[in-house]
């Protein structure tokens, strides 16, 4: 096919035409997510609504001062008149990551300037990320079609907008960078790579939850994979110590920030340890039993694992989520605490908007359709 045709070498790696496209729709991905996240660009180079301008200003207070003081500070023109632990109470990494890139590629620009283009680069680099692991998963074509998704998702690009110096764009890089290493290293046994990997999952995805507090979120997936893991995969060594290297690595890496501390010393970090422990007892299970036995022994063993989940949240050892994060699972929750009905991340969902948030998909679905239904006729014929 001329899609295989071969270019030209590097080392022992082959450049065809086929990677020439895919690295021409990457470039679009970038391309087209920068064009969207730049239209606030016309009102000029600024800074808008209150939490950016904090962010700039605690990015500019660990240039000035270090981590040292940084760590330690309570502002005191916040929260009066009791101040702010910045370090306990703010997204430690959006301020220290922004404030390394500005050291790295700031070049003569001011910081101002720079944080103002930074949600809009790093949010659209993250496309590039997607699509590497959307591509692990199901291939390159889901890959680039998961990429062109991302850089025109209304809910996505709506809060990384150039101006827009908030946590989201950096907690979602760093969680699908997190997300990457982790199915690659987990899918695929590859000795101390996929240890390398794991690793560094846990790394990132600790970096994404200081970064961002919505990227708990993301362990919603994490660990029903967990809870699905001992019925699809085979090599039983591998996933023994493969799911402990990084839900280890997670745990210990949260360490590293108070803010994390309290996210996997609660909720997040029972859910993650029941799943850890069901993934190794599971694999123990099988291998002192009979092969014809090991579903329903696990079977058995994930439902009394449930049950007793149930149990520790119903008996109010380990509290549930805050509001925030509960109305975010279940967009139809509502509260009686007229200030927190009044946020509109709170707010229940409507049609309206969620026909502006999702009418972009419709046409995929239009198109989806079409196909599923042309590929019955021709199978008819």
């Amino acid at each position: 096919m001329l899609s295989n045709q071969k270019l030209f070498s590097v080392g022992n790696f082959d450049f065809r035409l086929q990677h020439l496209l895919v690295i021409g729709v990457l470039i679009l991905s970038f391309s087209i997510s920068m064009l969207i996240r730049s239209t606030p660009l016309q009102y000029g180079l600024e800074l808008f609504e209150f939490d950016p301008f904090f962010n700039y200003r605690a990015t500019e207070y660990f240039l000035d001062n270090g981590y040292d003081a940084y760590s330690e500070w309570l502002d005191e023109k916040t929260w009066h008149p009791f101040g702010r632990d910045v370090s306990q109470n703010s997204q430690v990494m959006l301020h220290t990551s922004a404030g390394v890139f500005y050291q790295l590629f700031g070049f003569n620009s001011s910081l101002y300037d720079f944080l103002i283009i930074f949600p809009m680069v790093i949010g659209s680099l993250t496309a590039i990320i997607v699509f590497a692991f959307v591509r692990v998963l199901g291939g390159t074509t889901a890959g680039l079609l998961a990429s062109l998704m991302f850089a025109i998702s209304v809910p996505i690009f709506t809060r990384g907008l150039v101006g827009w110096f908030k946590s989201e764009p950096l907690g979602l890089f760093f969680a699908f960078l997190a997300l990457y290493l982790f199915v690659s290293g987990i899918m695929h046994n590859k000795g101390k790579f996929s240890f390398i990997k794991l690793i560094f999952a846990g790394l990132f995805l600790t970096l994404g939850l200081s970064a961002w507090g919505g990227i708990l979120f993301f362990l919603i997936p994490i660990v029903a994979f967990y809870f699905f893991l001992p019925f699809i995969k085979k090599e039983k060594n591998f996933t023994i110590w493969a799911v402990p290297v990084f839900s280890v690595s997670l745990i210990l890496f949260s360490l590293l920030f108070e803010r994390t501390v309290a996210f996997t010393s609660s909720y997040a970090g029972v859910l993650i340890g029941f799943s850890t422990g069901f993934v190794i007892i599971c694999e123990i299970i099988k291998r002192f039993s009979n092969e014809s036995s090991h579903l329903r022994n696990c079977l058995a063993f994930l439902g009394s694992t449930i049950i007793a989940g149930i149990g520790v949240f119903a008996a109010g050892i380990i509290e549930l989520p805050r509001f925030r994060y509960l109305n975010a699972a279940n967009p139809f929750l509502t509260t009686q605490d007229a200030l927190t009905d009044s946020v509109a991340e709170h707010m229940t969902t409507t049609m309206t908007t969620s026909f502006g948030f999702l009418s972009v998909f419709m046409v995929f679905g239009l198109i989806g359709i079409w196909f599923l239904f042309s590929k019955k006729i021709t199978s008819l014929n």
